[in-house]
C-alpha cells in the first residue's frame, strides 16, 4: 500500500481550507459513527432518528435526486478507512493546490468538481454515493497539471515499511489506471466492489481539464514547472529543431577557437535550455569542481538554481546561487538571489554568520518590495 505524506514543494499560503475540509470530513463521520451506534433511524431517540434522517437524505441517488445532495455527499463516508484514505490523499494535495488557486478558488474548484463529478455518477448509475473521493481525485489530477515535475514522499506497506520519493506522474497514474481497471471490471461484472470508479475518474477528468483550462487562459500564473509550460518547451524544442535542420551548413568559427571550457559551457547551457535543467545543473557542479573559471550565463544560472530547489539539494543549490552573485554583479535579481540564500544559511544550513554577511553586502539590492523579508529574516538571526 502508498499512502501519500508530503511533497516537495514549497508553499506561500497556509492551506486553511484544506485543514478546514478534513476537519469537517472526520467530524461529521464521528457523528455519524455515534449516530449508527445508537441504532440510527431504528433508535427510540427522536434526536436520534432525525439526525440519522438527515444524513441519510445527504447521499446522491440517481433515482431520488436533491440538488443540495450534489455537495452534501462528499461529506458522507462509508467507514473510518473511508474517510481517512481520502483526508490522508487531499493532505499533501490539497495544501499544493490551494497555494496556486487560493482559498475561496479551491473551495470551489474541490466542492465544484465534486459536484461534476457527482452529477455524472447520478446520470450513469441509479446506485446511490457517498465520499469525498471524487472530490479528491479532481485535486490529485491538479496537482499533477500545476507540479508534473515534482516528487511524492510516500510511506510503502507492502513486506517492508518505509519512506520513499517518487515522481509525481508515476504516482498518479498508478492510482488513475487503478481506478480504470476497477470500473472496466465492475462493469463486466468481475468487481461487485461498492466503490463509485466512474465518480473517481470524473473528478481525474474534470480537474485535470479545469486546471489546464485556467493556466491555459492565465487565469492561474503560469510557472516553469507546470504542465502548460512543458508542453510549450516541448513545441520550442521541436520547432528549434526543425529550424536547425533546414538551415545550410556553413562554419563561423575556426576550431581552435572552440576550447574545452567553452564547450562545456555550451553543453550545460544547451542541456538546461532543451528542458533539462537539473541535469544541467548536475554537470555544472562536476565542471566547476574542476575547474573553477567556468562561468555561465545569468538566466542559465537561475535556471540551475531553481532545479536544485525542487529536487532538494541545498548545498548545490548554495553554490549555484552564490557564483550568480559573483558571476552577475550586474543583475537585477541580485536582491532576491541573495534573500534566498540568506534563508538557507539560516533555516537550512545553520550558518547564521554568512547570512549576517550576505545581508549586509546586499542591503542596496534590496528593494521596497524585499524589506518584509528582510525584517522576517534579520528577525529569525536575533
Amino acid at each position: 500500500m502508498l499512502f501519500p505524506i508530503g511533497t516537495d514543494l514549497h508553499h506561500k499560503r497556509y492551506p486553511t481550507v484544506t485543514y478546514v475540509l478534513i476537519g469537517v470530513n472526520l467530524l461529521i463521520f464521528a457523528l455519524q459513527w455515534a449516530i449508527n451506534q445508537a441504532d440510527g433511524l431504528q433508535s427510540s431517540n427522536e434526536v436520534v432518528r432525525s439526525a440519522a434522517s438527515i444524513l441519510s437524505n445527504a447521499a446522491l441517488s440517481g433515482t431520488d435526486f436533491h440538488i443540495y445532495s450534489l455537495v452534501t455527499y462528499q461529506f458522507i463516508h462509508a467507514s473510518w478507512w473511508h474517510v481517512l484514505g481520502n483526508m490522508i490523499f487531499l493532505l499533501p494535495f490539497g495544501k499544493a493546490v490551494e497555494d496556486r488557486l487560493g482559498h475561496v478558488g479551491f473551495a470551489c474548484f474541490y466542492l465544484g468538481c465534486g459536484a461534476i463529478g457527482g452529477a455524472l455518477h447520478a446520470l450513469m448509475t441509479a446506485s446511490p454515493v457517498i465520499g469525498a473521493s471524487g472530490s479528491v481525485c479532481a485535486i490529485t489530477a491538479s496537482f499533477i497539471v500545476l507540479a508534473p515535475r515534482t516528487r511524492i514522499k510516500v510511506l510503502l506497506i507492502f513486506f517492508i515499511i518505509g519512506i520513499y520519493y517518487i515522481p509525481s506522474l508515476l504516482f498518479v497514474l498508478f492510482f488513475v489506471l487503478f481506478d480504470t481497471f476497477s470500473l472496466l471490471a465492475s462493469l463486466a461484472g468481475a468487481n461487485d466492489a461498492p466503490t463509485a470508479w466512474l465518480v473517481h475518474l470524473g473528478g481525474y477528468i474534470f480537474g485535470f481539464g479545469i486546471t489546464f483550462g485556467l493556466l491555459a487562459s492565465g487565469i492561474i500564473q503560469s510557472t516553469q514547472y507546470d504542465l502548460a509550460t512543458m508542453f510549450r518547451q516541448a513545441n520550442r524544442r521541436r520547432a528549434y529543431k526543425k529550424v536547425v535542420s533546414e538551415m545550410p551548413l556553413h562554419r563561423t568559427a575556426k576550431q581552435e577557437d572552440y576550447t574545452p571550457r567553452s564547450l562545456l559551457t555550451a553543453s550545460i547551457t544547451q542541456t538546461a535550455a532543451a528542458g533539462n535543467p537539473l541535469v544541467a545543473a548536475k554537470q555544472y557542479i562536476n565542471a566547476v569542481n574542476d575547474d573553477a573559471k567556468i562561468k555561465l550565463d545569468h538566466r542559465t544560472l537561475l535556471m540551475l538554481g531553481s532545479a536544485l530547489i525542487q529536487d532538494g539539494r541545498i548545498e548545490d543549490e548554495v553554490k549555484v546561487y552564490g557564483d550568480f552573485l559573483e558571476h552577475h554583479k550586474e543583475s537585477d535579481e541580485r536582491g532576491e538571489v541573495a534573500l534566498l540564500l540568506v534563508a538557507k544559511y539560516i533555516r537550512n544550513l545553520r550558518n547564521t554568520k554568512r547570512a549576517r554577511e550576505l545581508l549586509a553586502e546586499f542591503s542596496s539590492d534590496f528593494s521596497d518590495n524585499h524589506q518584509s523579508l528582510v525584517a522576517t529574516l534579520s528577525s529569525e538571526l536575533s
